[in-house]
């Protein structure tokens, strides 16, 4: 067998193994997705006014009304959101609950980047006790992340984060942070723009990406046994 057909075996498993992948991780986002969707469309109305407590995952999507004050002085800033096409952050604010006792991150929404990245956004809070209502978001797994999460800007308030890591906040807070946070109410005032919903990607539209790289992989097998297993079998 001369190298160029090795080449192509190889060239061909390789491209097939990655297509396969592909299509199998956008079969699980949709899978994850589909979840979301289920557990918000049964999800009560009924509002509580107790802290989630372990396990949090039944606490998806519960609405939440809670007593307590801001931490303004330190706040974070997610960065690379996208709104109608325009770079900004979700402002992640810790709240403080005194009857429980308990510090969690609440989501006061998107902002706009402003002209650079040397702008920082003003964020203009008092920290008086007020009441909150919100979703509770709990994370469906461990996202894929690549870097550190203040990617060399690990100073200064407020912050300007990769992505939410509750361990990794809580020793930039020195604070205990709950693995959960409180999105908050669009009603309410100290937010920012709140379309919650509007921002996820339906599952429907992973499961369109993983029959099209499965299309692709098949494609590969069928090309792959007409132009090299075919006439391997016909030779011998």
């Amino acid at each position: 067998m001369s190298t160029r057909f090795w080449l192509v075996q190889v060239s061909s498993l390789a491209t097939l193994a990655l297509f396969l992948s592909l299509g199998t991780w956008q079969l699980e986002r949709g899978n994850i997705k589909h979840q979301i969707e289920s557990k918000q469309a049964s999800q009560s109305d009924d509002v509580v006014s107790t802290i989630p407590v372990a396990p949090y995952e039944q606490w998806r999507y519960q609405q939440v009304e809670l007593m307590g004050q801001y931490l303004p002085e330190h706040q974070f800033l997610l960065d690379n959101q996208i709104r109608d096409k325009q770079v900004g952050y979700s402002v992640l604010t810790p709240f403080y609950s005194p009857r429980d006792k308990q510090w969690f991150l609440v989501d006061r929404g998107w902002i706009a980047q402003g002209d650079s990245r040397q702008q920082i956004p003003e964020l203009v809070l008092d920290a008086d006790m007020r009441t909150i209502s919100g979703s509770v978001y709990v994370p469906y797994d461990d996202s894929f992340t690549l870097g550190e999460i203040a990617e060399g800007e690990d100073f200064g308030w407020p912050r300007r984060i990769q992505y939410v890591d509750y361990p990794a906040l809580s020793e930039r807070l020195n604070l205990p942070l709950l693995p959960f946070t409180l999105r908050l109410n669009a009603g309410l005032e100290d937010g920012y723009r709140r379309d919650w919903a509007a921002n996820q990607m339906r599952s429907q539209k992973h499961y369109g990406y993983a029959f099209q790289w499965y299309a692709m992989a098949l494609a590969i097998v069928v090309l792959w046994w007409f132009y090299s297993i075919r006439p391997l079998i016909k030779r011998g």
